[in-house]
Protein backbone atom coordinates (compact mmCIF):
# COMPACT_ATOMS: atom_id res chain seq x y z
CA UNK A 1 0.00 0.00 0.00
CA UNK A 2 1.52 3.34 -1.04
CA UNK A 3 2.65 5.56 1.82
CA UNK A 4 1.05 8.95 2.43
CA UNK A 5 4.32 10.59 1.37
CA UNK A 6 4.29 8.74 -1.94
CA UNK A 7 0.64 9.54 -2.60
CA UNK A 8 1.11 13.23 -1.81
CA UNK A 9 4.11 13.59 -4.09
CA UNK A 10 2.65 11.89 -7.16
CA UNK A 11 2.47 14.18 -10.21
CA UNK A 12 -1.31 14.67 -10.06
CA UNK A 13 -1.66 16.16 -6.53
CA UNK A 14 1.56 18.17 -6.79
CA UNK A 15 0.66 19.75 -10.14
CA UNK A 16 -2.96 20.22 -9.06
CA UNK A 17 -1.71 22.32 -6.12
CA UNK A 18 0.81 24.21 -8.29
CA UNK A 19 -1.87 25.26 -10.79
CA UNK A 20 -4.27 25.94 -7.91
CA UNK A 21 -1.66 28.35 -6.52
CA UNK A 22 -1.20 30.05 -9.89
CA UNK A 23 -4.89 30.94 -10.03
CA UNK A 24 -5.12 31.72 -6.32
CA UNK A 25 -2.60 34.46 -6.94
CA UNK A 26 -4.73 35.95 -9.70
CA UNK A 27 -8.33 35.55 -8.56
CA UNK A 28 -8.08 37.61 -5.37
CA UNK A 29 -8.13 40.88 -7.29
CA UNK A 30 -11.53 40.31 -8.92
CA UNK A 31 -13.82 40.53 -5.86
CA UNK A 32 -11.70 43.17 -4.08
CA UNK A 33 -11.15 45.41 -7.11
CA UNK A 34 -13.71 48.01 -6.02
CA UNK A 35 -12.32 48.08 -2.47
CA UNK A 36 -8.75 48.54 -3.73
CA UNK A 37 -9.86 51.36 -6.03
CA UNK A 38 -11.71 53.06 -3.15
CA UNK A 39 -8.79 52.82 -0.72
CA UNK A 40 -6.29 54.28 -3.16
CA UNK A 41 -8.67 56.88 -4.60
CA UNK A 42 -8.76 55.60 -8.19
CA UNK A 43 -11.30 54.11 -10.59
CA UNK A 44 -12.20 50.44 -11.00
CA UNK A 45 -10.85 50.50 -14.56
CA UNK A 46 -7.54 51.97 -13.35
CA UNK A 47 -7.24 49.50 -10.46
CA UNK A 48 -7.88 46.70 -12.94
CA UNK A 49 -4.52 47.54 -14.51
CA UNK A 50 -2.86 45.83 -11.55
CA UNK A 51 -3.74 42.68 -13.47
CA UNK A 52 -1.85 44.15 -16.43
CA UNK A 53 1.28 44.46 -14.27
CA UNK A 54 1.16 40.88 -13.05
CA UNK A 55 0.30 39.66 -16.54
CA UNK A 56 3.20 41.51 -18.15
CA UNK A 57 5.71 40.21 -15.59
CA UNK A 58 4.40 36.66 -15.91
CA UNK A 59 4.48 36.87 -19.70
CA UNK A 60 8.06 38.14 -19.84
CA UNK A 61 9.11 35.40 -17.41
CA UNK A 62 7.51 32.70 -19.55
CA UNK A 63 9.13 34.10 -22.70
CA UNK A 64 12.57 34.12 -21.09
CA UNK A 65 12.01 30.55 -19.96
CA UNK A 66 11.08 29.56 -23.52
CA UNK A 67 14.24 30.96 -25.11
CA UNK A 68 16.71 30.11 -22.34
CA UNK A 69 19.30 27.54 -23.50
CA UNK A 70 19.74 26.28 -19.94
CA UNK A 71 17.05 25.80 -17.30
CA UNK A 72 16.80 24.38 -13.78
CA UNK A 73 14.83 21.17 -13.41
CA UNK A 74 11.05 21.35 -13.40
CA UNK A 75 10.79 20.79 -9.65
CA UNK A 76 13.11 23.71 -8.96
CA UNK A 77 11.30 25.99 -11.42
CA UNK A 78 8.00 25.21 -9.73
CA UNK A 79 9.52 25.76 -6.29
CA UNK A 80 10.80 29.21 -7.27
CA UNK A 81 7.38 30.05 -8.68
CA UNK A 82 5.57 29.02 -5.49
CA UNK A 83 8.00 31.00 -3.35
CA UNK A 84 7.52 34.15 -5.45
CA UNK A 85 3.73 33.86 -5.23
CA UNK A 86 4.04 33.65 -1.43
CA UNK A 87 6.32 36.69 -1.30
CA UNK A 88 4.19 38.70 -3.73
CA UNK A 89 1.04 37.91 -1.75
CA UNK A 90 2.63 39.00 1.53
CA UNK A 91 3.86 42.22 -0.06
CA UNK A 92 0.40 42.90 -1.56
CA UNK A 93 -1.20 42.54 1.86
CA UNK A 94 1.09 45.15 3.34
CA UNK A 95 1.28 47.58 0.40
CA UNK A 96 1.01 51.19 1.67
CA UNK A 97 0.51 52.72 -1.79
CA UNK A 98 -0.84 51.70 -5.18
CA UNK A 99 2.70 51.79 -6.61
CA UNK A 100 3.94 49.32 -4.00
CA UNK A 101 0.92 47.10 -4.64
CA UNK A 102 1.74 47.17 -8.36
CA UNK A 103 5.34 46.12 -7.63
CA UNK A 104 4.11 43.28 -5.40
CA UNK A 105 1.78 42.16 -8.18
CA UNK A 106 4.80 42.06 -10.50
CA UNK A 107 6.60 39.65 -8.17
CA UNK A 108 3.46 37.54 -7.93
CA UNK A 109 3.12 37.56 -11.73
CA UNK A 110 6.65 36.19 -12.16
CA UNK A 111 5.75 33.33 -9.83
CA UNK A 112 2.53 32.62 -11.71
CA UNK A 113 4.39 32.58 -15.03
CA UNK A 114 6.80 29.94 -13.70
CA UNK A 115 4.03 27.80 -12.19
CA UNK A 116 1.92 27.74 -15.35
CA UNK A 117 4.86 27.19 -17.74
CA UNK A 118 6.58 24.45 -15.77
CA UNK A 119 3.34 22.97 -14.39
CA UNK A 120 1.78 22.11 -17.74
CA UNK A 121 5.14 20.96 -19.10
CA UNK A 122 5.59 18.68 -16.07
CA UNK A 123 2.19 17.14 -16.80
CA UNK A 124 3.68 15.94 -20.08
CA UNK A 125 7.11 15.05 -18.68
CA UNK A 126 6.64 13.50 -15.24
CA UNK A 127 4.04 10.74 -15.90
CA UNK A 128 4.30 7.74 -18.21
CA UNK A 129 2.77 8.41 -21.67
CA UNK A 130 -0.42 6.52 -20.88
CA UNK A 131 -1.01 8.63 -17.77
CA UNK A 132 -0.49 12.04 -19.39
CA UNK A 133 -4.16 12.86 -20.12
CA UNK A 134 -5.06 11.94 -16.53
CA UNK A 135 -2.28 14.06 -15.00
CA UNK A 136 -2.95 16.95 -17.39
CA UNK A 137 -6.63 16.94 -16.44
CA UNK A 138 -5.81 17.07 -12.73
CA UNK A 139 -3.25 19.83 -13.27
CA UNK A 140 -5.70 21.98 -15.23
CA UNK A 141 -8.47 21.23 -12.72
CA UNK A 142 -6.35 22.96 -10.10
CA UNK A 143 -7.13 26.31 -11.73
CA UNK A 144 -10.94 26.25 -11.44
CA UNK A 145 -10.63 24.53 -8.06
CA UNK A 146 -8.89 27.69 -6.85
CA UNK A 147 -11.94 29.71 -7.86
CA UNK A 148 -14.35 27.22 -6.31
CA UNK A 149 -12.60 27.02 -2.96
CA UNK A 150 -10.98 30.42 -3.03
CA UNK A 151 -13.80 32.78 -3.99
CA UNK A 152 -15.99 32.08 -0.94
CA UNK A 153 -12.91 32.33 1.29
CA UNK A 154 -11.77 35.57 -0.31
CA UNK A 155 -15.29 36.99 -0.12
CA UNK A 156 -15.57 36.20 3.58
CA UNK A 157 -12.12 37.53 4.44
CA UNK A 158 -12.46 40.59 2.19
CA UNK A 159 -15.57 41.61 4.14
CA UNK A 160 -13.13 42.24 7.01
CA UNK A 161 -10.10 43.43 5.02
CA UNK A 162 -9.09 43.12 1.37
CA UNK A 163 -5.47 42.95 2.55
CA UNK A 164 -6.07 39.81 4.58
CA UNK A 165 -7.43 38.07 1.47
CA UNK A 166 -3.90 37.91 0.01
CA UNK A 167 -2.70 36.03 3.08
CA UNK A 168 -5.68 33.72 3.48
CA UNK A 169 -5.55 32.17 0.02
CA UNK A 170 -2.54 32.63 -2.30
CA UNK A 171 0.13 32.79 0.37
CA UNK A 172 -1.15 29.69 2.17
CA UNK A 173 -1.59 27.78 -1.12
CA UNK A 174 1.91 28.76 -2.28
CA UNK A 175 3.56 27.58 0.92
CA UNK A 176 1.66 24.27 0.76
CA UNK A 177 2.72 23.76 -2.87
CA UNK A 178 6.32 24.56 -1.98
CA UNK A 179 6.26 21.98 0.82
CA UNK A 180 5.00 19.23 -1.53
CA UNK A 181 7.46 20.15 -4.25
CA UNK A 182 10.45 19.91 -1.92
CA UNK A 183 9.36 16.37 -1.03
CA UNK A 184 9.71 15.27 -4.67
CA UNK A 185 13.03 14.11 -6.12
CA UNK A 186 14.90 16.78 -8.04
CA UNK A 187 14.83 16.84 -11.83
CA UNK A 188 18.14 17.30 -13.64
CA UNK A 189 18.75 20.75 -15.16
CA UNK A 190 18.05 21.00 -18.87
CA UNK A 191 20.22 22.06 -21.77
CA UNK A 192 18.55 22.65 -25.11
CA UNK A 193 20.15 21.66 -28.40
CA UNK A 194 19.78 23.44 -31.72
CA UNK A 195 17.13 20.96 -32.85
CA UNK A 196 15.02 21.56 -29.77
CA UNK A 197 15.39 25.33 -30.04
CA UNK A 198 14.22 25.35 -33.64
CA UNK A 199 11.17 23.17 -33.00
CA UNK A 200 8.95 26.04 -31.94
CA UNK A 201 10.06 28.51 -34.62
CA UNK A 202 7.61 27.13 -37.20
CA UNK A 203 4.62 29.25 -38.26
CA UNK A 204 2.12 26.68 -36.97
CA UNK A 205 3.40 27.12 -33.41
CA UNK A 206 3.30 30.91 -33.56
CA UNK A 207 -0.18 30.83 -35.10
CA UNK A 208 -1.29 28.65 -32.22
CA UNK A 209 0.27 31.06 -29.69
CA UNK A 210 -1.36 34.09 -31.33
CA UNK A 211 -4.78 32.47 -31.13
CA UNK A 212 -4.19 31.58 -27.48
CA UNK A 213 -3.14 35.15 -26.71
CA UNK A 214 -6.43 36.52 -28.06
CA UNK A 215 -8.63 33.89 -26.42
CA UNK A 216 -6.83 34.11 -23.07
CA UNK A 217 -7.04 37.91 -23.13
CA UNK A 218 -10.80 37.76 -23.58
CA UNK A 219 -11.29 35.12 -20.88
CA UNK A 220 -8.95 36.94 -18.49
CA UNK A 221 -10.98 40.12 -18.96
CA UNK A 222 -14.15 38.20 -18.11
CA UNK A 223 -12.51 37.01 -14.89
CA UNK A 224 -11.18 40.46 -14.05
CA UNK A 225 -14.40 42.41 -14.52
CA UNK A 226 -17.14 39.83 -13.79
CA UNK A 227 -17.14 40.73 -10.11
CA UNK A 228 -17.45 44.44 -10.90
CA UNK A 229 -20.29 43.66 -13.35
CA UNK A 230 -22.24 41.82 -10.64
CA UNK A 231 -21.68 44.60 -8.12
CA UNK A 232 -22.40 47.51 -10.48
CA UNK A 233 -25.26 45.99 -12.48
CA UNK A 234 -27.15 44.07 -9.80
CA UNK A 235 -26.06 45.68 -6.54
CA UNK A 236 -24.40 42.51 -5.26
CA UNK A 237 -22.05 42.80 -2.30
CA UNK A 238 -18.40 41.79 -2.82
CA UNK A 239 -19.03 38.67 -0.73
CA UNK A 240 -22.08 37.67 -2.77
CA UNK A 241 -20.24 38.36 -6.02
CA UNK A 242 -17.30 36.22 -4.88
CA UNK A 243 -19.59 33.35 -3.88
CA UNK A 244 -21.43 33.54 -7.21
CA UNK A 245 -18.20 33.56 -9.20
CA UNK A 246 -16.89 30.59 -7.21
CA UNK A 247 -20.07 28.60 -7.88
CA UNK A 248 -19.90 29.43 -11.59
CA UNK A 249 -16.23 28.44 -11.77
CA UNK A 250 -17.15 24.99 -10.43
CA UNK A 251 -18.41 24.14 -13.91
CA UNK A 252 -14.85 24.24 -15.27
CA UNK A 253 -13.94 21.06 -13.39
CA UNK A 254 -16.43 18.74 -15.15
CA UNK A 255 -15.56 20.52 -18.40
CA UNK A 256 -11.91 19.66 -17.90
CA UNK A 257 -12.51 16.00 -17.08
CA UNK A 258 -15.13 15.61 -19.82
CA UNK A 259 -12.42 16.61 -22.31
CA UNK A 260 -9.97 14.02 -21.01
CA UNK A 261 -11.07 11.29 -23.39
CA UNK A 262 -10.80 13.70 -26.34
CA UNK A 263 -7.28 14.91 -25.51
CA UNK A 264 -5.67 12.24 -27.69
CA UNK A 265 -7.85 13.34 -30.62
CA UNK A 266 -7.71 17.09 -30.13
CA UNK A 267 -8.14 19.08 -33.35
CA UNK A 268 -7.94 22.78 -34.26
CA UNK A 269 -11.56 22.55 -35.45
CA UNK A 270 -12.76 21.59 -31.98
CA UNK A 271 -10.71 24.44 -30.50
CA UNK A 272 -12.40 26.88 -32.89
CA UNK A 273 -15.91 25.71 -31.97
CA UNK A 274 -15.24 26.04 -28.26
CA UNK A 275 -13.77 29.52 -28.74
CA UNK A 276 -16.80 30.64 -30.76
CA UNK A 277 -19.08 29.48 -27.94
CA UNK A 278 -17.13 31.74 -25.58
CA UNK A 279 -17.76 34.68 -27.91
CA UNK A 280 -21.51 34.06 -27.75
CA UNK A 281 -21.39 33.81 -23.96
CA UNK A 282 -19.55 37.07 -23.42
CA UNK A 283 -21.97 38.90 -25.71
CA UNK A 284 -24.82 37.71 -23.49
CA UNK A 285 -22.98 38.91 -20.39
CA UNK A 286 -22.18 42.39 -21.63
CA UNK A 287 -24.86 43.29 -24.16
CA UNK A 288 -27.96 41.31 -23.21
CA UNK A 289 -27.28 41.77 -19.48
CA UNK A 290 -29.76 39.20 -18.14
CA UNK A 291 -30.82 39.04 -14.49
CA UNK A 292 -28.16 38.17 -11.93
CA UNK A 293 -29.13 34.47 -11.79
CA UNK A 294 -29.00 34.16 -15.57
CA UNK A 295 -25.67 36.00 -15.62
CA UNK A 296 -24.19 33.47 -13.22
CA UNK A 297 -25.59 30.65 -15.39
CA UNK A 298 -23.89 32.10 -18.46
CA UNK A 299 -20.63 32.38 -16.51
CA UNK A 300 -21.00 28.73 -15.48
CA UNK A 301 -21.47 27.62 -19.10
CA UNK A 302 -18.45 29.66 -20.14
CA UNK A 303 -16.40 28.08 -17.35
CA UNK A 304 -17.43 24.58 -18.50
CA UNK A 305 -16.42 25.42 -22.06
CA UNK A 306 -13.17 26.96 -20.87
CA UNK A 307 -12.26 23.77 -19.00
CA UNK A 308 -12.83 21.75 -22.17
CA UNK A 309 -10.95 24.32 -24.23
CA UNK A 310 -7.94 24.34 -21.88
CA UNK A 311 -7.51 20.58 -22.23
CA UNK A 312 -7.77 20.72 -26.02
CA UNK A 313 -5.37 23.68 -26.33
CA UNK A 314 -2.82 22.12 -23.97
CA UNK A 315 -2.90 18.84 -25.89
CA UNK A 316 -2.43 20.62 -29.22
CA UNK A 317 0.36 22.77 -27.82
CA UNK A 318 2.36 19.86 -26.38
CA UNK A 319 2.09 17.96 -29.66
CA UNK A 320 3.22 20.98 -31.67
CA UNK A 321 6.80 20.37 -30.48
CA UNK A 322 7.03 17.22 -28.32
CA UNK A 323 10.82 17.43 -28.31
CA UNK A 324 10.65 20.67 -26.29
CA UNK A 325 7.41 20.82 -24.31
CA UNK A 326 8.76 23.34 -21.83
CA UNK A 327 9.42 25.88 -24.59
CA UNK A 328 5.97 25.55 -26.16
CA UNK A 329 4.17 25.49 -22.82
CA UNK A 330 6.22 28.52 -21.77
CA UNK A 331 5.11 30.32 -24.90
CA UNK A 332 1.51 29.37 -24.17
CA UNK A 333 1.95 30.54 -20.58
CA UNK A 334 3.33 33.81 -21.94
CA UNK A 335 0.23 34.12 -24.10
CA UNK A 336 -1.85 33.43 -21.01
CA UNK A 337 -0.07 36.06 -18.92
CA UNK A 338 0.11 38.69 -21.65
CA UNK A 339 -3.55 37.86 -22.14
CA UNK A 340 -4.22 39.09 -18.60
CA UNK A 341 -2.44 42.32 -19.47
CA UNK A 342 -4.20 42.75 -22.81
CA UNK A 343 -7.55 41.71 -21.35
CA UNK A 344 -7.28 44.16 -18.46
CA UNK A 345 -6.30 46.99 -20.81
CA UNK A 346 -8.94 46.23 -23.44
CA UNK A 347 -11.64 45.56 -20.87
CA UNK A 348 -10.87 48.72 -18.91
CA UNK A 349 -10.89 50.82 -22.07
CA UNK A 350 -14.16 49.26 -23.26
CA UNK A 351 -15.86 49.92 -19.91
CA UNK A 352 -14.57 53.51 -19.86
CA UNK A 353 -15.88 54.18 -23.38
CA UNK A 354 -19.12 52.20 -23.56
CA UNK A 355 -19.74 50.53 -20.19
CA UNK A 356 -20.40 46.83 -19.85
CA UNK A 357 -22.12 46.53 -23.28
CA UNK A 358 -18.86 47.80 -24.79
CA UNK A 359 -16.97 45.22 -22.75
CA UNK A 360 -19.15 42.41 -24.13
CA UNK A 361 -18.67 43.50 -27.74
CA UNK A 362 -14.90 44.01 -27.37
CA UNK A 363 -14.32 40.60 -25.78
CA UNK A 364 -16.55 38.82 -28.30
CA UNK A 365 -14.45 40.37 -31.07
CA UNK A 366 -11.29 39.03 -29.42
CA UNK A 367 -12.71 35.51 -29.14
CA UNK A 368 -13.79 35.60 -32.79
CA UNK A 369 -10.36 36.88 -33.84
CA UNK A 370 -8.87 33.83 -32.09
CA UNK A 371 -11.22 31.60 -34.11
CA UNK A 372 -9.94 33.15 -37.34
CA UNK A 373 -6.31 32.69 -36.30
CA UNK A 374 -6.95 29.02 -35.51
CA UNK A 375 -8.75 28.53 -38.82
CA UNK A 376 -5.55 27.24 -40.43
CA UNK A 377 -4.39 23.85 -39.09
CA UNK A 378 -2.15 24.08 -36.06
CA UNK A 379 -1.03 20.47 -35.75
CA UNK A 380 -2.15 17.43 -37.62
CA UNK A 381 -1.00 14.58 -35.43
CA UNK A 382 -2.90 13.31 -32.41
CA UNK A 383 -1.85 14.77 -29.10
CA UNK A 384 -0.55 12.90 -26.07
CA UNK A 385 -0.50 9.50 -27.75
CA UNK A 386 3.22 9.07 -27.40
CA UNK A 387 3.62 8.09 -31.06
CA UNK A 388 6.03 10.95 -31.60
CA UNK A 389 7.25 11.03 -28.03
CA UNK A 390 10.90 11.76 -27.65
CA UNK A 391 12.82 13.03 -24.71
CA UNK A 392 11.89 16.72 -24.55
CA UNK A 393 15.09 17.86 -22.95
CA UNK A 394 18.35 16.22 -22.10
CA UNK A 395 20.48 17.23 -19.15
Amino acid sequence: MPSLHRLATRPSPVLFLCLFTSQAGLLVLSPILAAVAHEFGTTTAAAGQLRSVSGACGGVTALLLAVSPRRPGLRDLLSIGALLVALGSAASAGAPTLAVLAAAQGVLGIGVGLLVSAGIAAAGDWPAPGRRPHVLAWAIAGMPAAWIAGMPLVGAVAAISWRAAWLALPMVAALAALALLRMRPADPPARRTGVAMSSWLGPEVWRFIAGELLANAAWASVLTYAGALLVASYGASPGTAALGLGMSAAAMVPGTFAARRHAARATPGLLMVLTALQAAGVLALGVVRPASGATLSVLAVMAFVNGWRSMVASALGMDAAPEDRVAVMSLRAAANQFGYMLGALAGGAAIAVAGFPGLGMALAAMFLAAVLVHARPVVSLPALTGRRARTAERP
